[in-house]
C-alpha cells in the first residue's frame, strides 16, 4: 500500500521546497530544480549527497537563499510573460531534440539555422522577426538536450514505480574513444502491455568487474528510488563478469533480489568449425592485404577493367556484429577478381548463407 508522505519545513536543510500537485506534496530540489516522487521524501539527503556533495556543508541560510531565487522564476501559466515566451521556449527545446536526434554537433543550431532564422526574419517582416527572436538558438543546446534527456528518464522511471515488478537487460561495450559504457534497459508493463525503454547509460571510469557494474545500478536505483525488491528479470550476455558463478553480476542481483530470474542473451554468440573457421581467418588476411593503400588503389583499378558491380573490399570489425557477413557476402561477389580457387568458393558460399540468415536473425531480435 503506497504511503502518502507530507514535506516538513525541515528538509530545507536539505535543499528542498515543496510543490504541490493534485494535493500531493512533491520535493523540489532549489538547486537543480528537480522535482523527485512523493515516495522520495525520506531520502532527500542522499540526492544532495549523490547530485550535490559540493553543498553537503552549506547551513539552511543558504538552501533559503536559493528558494527565494526559485520562487521568483517560478510563474503562473496566465501571466503575460508565459505566454510570450511559453512557445518560443517550447520551440528551442524541439530544435535541441532535433540536433540530437540526427547526431549533429551541437554548435549546428547556432551555425546554420541562425542564419536561416535571421533570412526568415528579413522576409516576412517585422512581426515575424519578433517572434522568432524569442526563441533561444544558441550553443547551450546541450543543456537543453540534457534536460530532455533526464525528463524522458524521469517519464520511464514514473511509469515502473506504477507497476513495480520489472526486468533489466544490461550490457558493457567499450566505445570508440575506449570508454567502457554500461547501458541498461527496463522491461516493465503498462496498461497491461509490455513496454521496453532504454534505462540509462553509465561510464565506468576504472575496471568493469561484476561489483563495479552492480555497484553503478545500485546507485541509480538509489538516486531515482527505484526498489531492487521488485526486479523480477536480469538478463546479461555470456561475458565473465556477467555470469561467474560466484562473483557474476547475476549471482550479486539474485543475493539482493530473491524474485529474479537470470537469462543469457544469446544473440552474436557463434561458434565455426575449425575447418570453417580456417577458411574465414584466411579471407579475413586477404581482405586485408588488398585493403592496404596501394593495394586498394590498384585493386579498384583492376574491378573497374573488369566491369565489377564492386570495386572495394571492405573492412573486417570484430566487434561489430554484422561485419563478419557483410565482407563474406561482399568477398563472395568479387570472387571471380580475387581468384578463389573452386573449393574455397563452395566454404565461401556456405558461409555467406550461414551469416547472411545470423544477421537477420539478429536484427529482428534488436
Amino acid at each position: 500500500r503506497n504511503v502518502e508522505h507530507k514535506y516538513s519545513e525541515d528538509y530545507i536543510k536539505f535543499g528542498f521546497a515543496c510543490q504541490e500537485k493534485e494535493g500531493v506534496d512533491l520535493p523540489q530540489c532549489v538547486v537543480c530544480f528537480k522535482v523527485l516522487g512523493n515516495d522520495s521524501m525520506k531520502k532527500l539527503k542522499l540526492h544532495l549527497e549523490k547530485r550535490h556533495p559540493n553543498l553537503l556543508q552549506k547551513d539552511e541560510d543558504y538552501f533559503e537563499w536559493r528558494l527565494s531565487g526559485l520562487k521568483r522564476q517560478r510563474l503562473d501559466s496566465t501571466s503575460v510573460f508565459y505566454n510570450k515566451t511559453g512557445n518560443a521556449v517550447c520551440d528551442s527545446y524541439i530544435v535541441a531534440y532535433k540536433v540530437a536526434q540526427a547526431k549533429k554537433p551541437h554548435t549546428i543550431a547556432e551555425q546554420l539555422v541562425l542564419p536561416l532564422q535571421e533570412r526568415w526574419c528579413s522576409l516576412e517582416g517585422e512581426e515575424a522577426a519578433r517572434k522568432l527572436n524569442d526563441i533561444s538558438i544558441s550553443n547551450d543546446t546541450s543543456r537543453r538536450i540534457n534536460e530532455i534527456s533526464q525528463n524522458i528518464s524521469e517519464q520511464v522511471v514514473d511509469e515502473i514505480k506504477k507497476f513495480p515488478l520489472f526486468a533489466i537487460q544490461l550490457d558493457e561495450s567499450t566505445d570508440v574513444a575506449l570508454c567502457s559504457q554500461l547501458l541498461v534497459f527496463a522491461q516493465y508493463m503498462v496498461e497491461e502491455d509490455f513496454k521496453d525503454e532504454f534505462l540509462f547509460c553509465k561510464t565506468l571510469d576504472t575496471i568493469t568487474k561484476a561489483q563495479d557494474v552492480m555497484e553503478t545500478v545500485n546507485n541509480f536505483f538509489e538516486i531515482h528510488g527505484l526498489d531492487r525488491v521488485n526486479l523480477v528479470g536480469v538478463t546479461t550476455d555470456g561475458a565473465p563478469a556477467m555470469l561467474r558463478s560466484r562473483l557474476g553480476f547475476q549471482m550479486l542481483v539474485k543475493q539482493c533480489a530473491s524474485m529474479v530470474t537470470g537469462v543469457l542473451c544469446f544473440i552474436h554468440r557463434k561458434t565455426l568449425p575449425d575447418q570453417l573457421n580456417a577458411v574465414f581467418k584466411g579471407l579475413v588476411k586477404v581482405v586485408n592485404h588488398v585493403s592496404s593503400a596501394l593495394n586498394t588503389r590498384l585493386f579498384k583499378r583492376f574491378c573497374l577493367d573488369m566491369g565489377s558491380d564492386f570495386d572495394v573490399l571492405l573492412f573486417y570489425a570484430s566487434v561489430r556484429w554484422l561485419s563478419a557477413g557483410n565482407i563474406l557476402n561482399r568477398v563472395f561477389q568479387l570472387r571471380e577478381e580475387l581468384d578463389l580457387n573452386s573449393e574455397m568458393c563452395k566454404e565461401l558460399a556456405y558461409l555467406v548463407n550461414i551469416f547472411g540468415i545470423l544477421n537477420k536473425l539478429n536484427l529482428q531480435l534488436q
